[in-house]
């Protein structure tokens, strides 16, 4: 099968959830298929990148995205997410890898993509949804105020017209979880849409021995993606000060990508507080995360805003650390409250998971062992590319 991929960015380093969910199934597809790779990079410096897709792929071409070259207004029918993604240079690029590598599907690896879909011609065509962003603008009106507010729900109208219609047209549609699956047929009106889960790789399941430091908590996230800032803010201004009552001694570490630069940005003094106090640690990136969190104790997800399914809670509950989360931050995962994971909603509460697991090493270990049995079965990233190979077969057979 030959399958070109056009993607909204490289996902080599696989620095994010998104970016290691697109990185594992382009591997595991290229060893079996002939794969082509269009997509955009945002700096200069990841360029880099390029090479390592370029050694699993038959074709790969790559641009730096640059802003829209139509202008982008509250009143414009293609919402700001579609549009800040369009480049007349990649529908060309698409254009051309279409026509040279002859592709008997092709997978936009984010609905924002989506909209090149009339440059490969006939050939068959999945969406994916990585997440779904009408929900996710859903969910912000409600976090905005005044114009705010009305600038939110006029994008989440635009967004949920756009997806609707690009999932309708669609061959097939790839969600992330079956929660998702059904939000997508509600609006797809078919039911041509298969739930793809994010996995981890085989070696990351085997259990290791842990370390943790005694009151370490972990907050992970790359900030460029809004949610994981919030998120972020909403543990440091609001709930921390309800872990630290509970347990003194307690020290945070911030992973991600970004961290600073967007803290910097968005919350300049909230940044300073953070740097002044010695119970937080802004680490930014991380290379080997899954040494960090060997020598953690309890990773806190408290999720506001977004939708899809959260890659780190379930790389969390991979590597054996326990997991305090919202219920949007479990959402898509079947994982329950006080089974693999520790469920709460306002700060006091969330606070209190997180002391109450801090004190309790029997139930970081109960929880720790269900989560683990959890991702082994339903997050393992062979099985999951056999999927997605068989959804992708599945679309190019559709119209043969």
């Amino acid at each position: 099968m030959r399958i070109l991929f056009v993607s909204p960015f490289l996902p080599y380093p696989p620095v994010a959830g998104g970016h290691r969910q697109i990185w594992s199934w382009l591997r595991r597809l290229a060893r079996e298929h002939e794969v082509a790779f269009v997509g955009f990079f945002e700096r200069e410096q990841e360029a880099a990148g390029a090479a390592e897709i370029e050694g699993l792929c038959a074709e790969t071409r790559v641009r730096l995205r640059q802003p829209t070259p139509h202008a982008y207004n509250s009143f414009a029918q293609m919402p700001q997410p579609a549009a800040e993604f369009f480049s007349g240079d990649l529908a060309k690029d698409v254009a051309a890898v279409a026509r040279d590598f002859r592709p008997e599907v092709v997978q936009f690896l984010a609905s924002n993509m989506a909209q090149y879909q009339r440059w490969v011609g006939n050939v068959p065509w999945v969406a994916t949804a990585l997440d779904i962003a009408f929900v996710a603008h859903r969910r912000a009106i409600a976090a905005g105020r005044g114009p705010e507010r009305l600038r939110a729900r006029c994008e989440w109208l635009r967004m949920l017209r756009y997806e609707a219609a690009a999932f309708r047209r669609a061959d097939h549609v790839i969600a992330m979880s079956e929660h998702d699956a059904a939000i997508i047929a509600s609006v797809a009106r078919h039911g041509r849409v298969t739930a793809v889960p994010p996995g981890v790789d085989g070696e990351e399941l085997e259990p290791q021995e842990r370390d943790p430091l005694p009151g370490s908590v972990l907050y992970v996230g790359h900030m460029e993606h809004y949610p994981n800032l919030d998120g972020l803010l909403y543990l440091y201004r609001n709930i921390w000060p309800h872990i630290r009552h509970g347990y003194p001694r307690t020290k945070l570490t911030v992973a991600g990508g970004g961290a600073r630069e967007e803290l910097r940005r968005e919350a300049p003094e909230t940044l300073a507080r953070m740097e002044r106090d010695a119970s937080v640690e802004v680490a930014a990136f991380v290379a080997d995360l899954r040494e960090l969190m060997r020598r953690t104790a309890v990773m806190a997800a408290p999720m506001r805003l977004g939708s899809g399914v959260r890659n780190k809670v379930i790389e969390a509950m991979a590597a054996g650390l326990p997991v305090v989360t919202t219920r949007l931050g479990a959402e898509g995962l079947r994982a329950a409250h006080e089974r693999e994971v520790l469920i709460a909603d306002g700060p006091r509460e969330l606070a209190h998971q997180v002391v109450r697991l801090l004190k309790d090493a029997e139930l970081r270990e109960r929880l720790a062992e269900a989560g683990r049995e959890l991702v082994a079965r339903d997050h393992n990233n062979d099985r999951l590319a056999k999927r997605l190979e068989h959804t992708l077969a599945r679309a190019a057979g559709a119209r043969a």
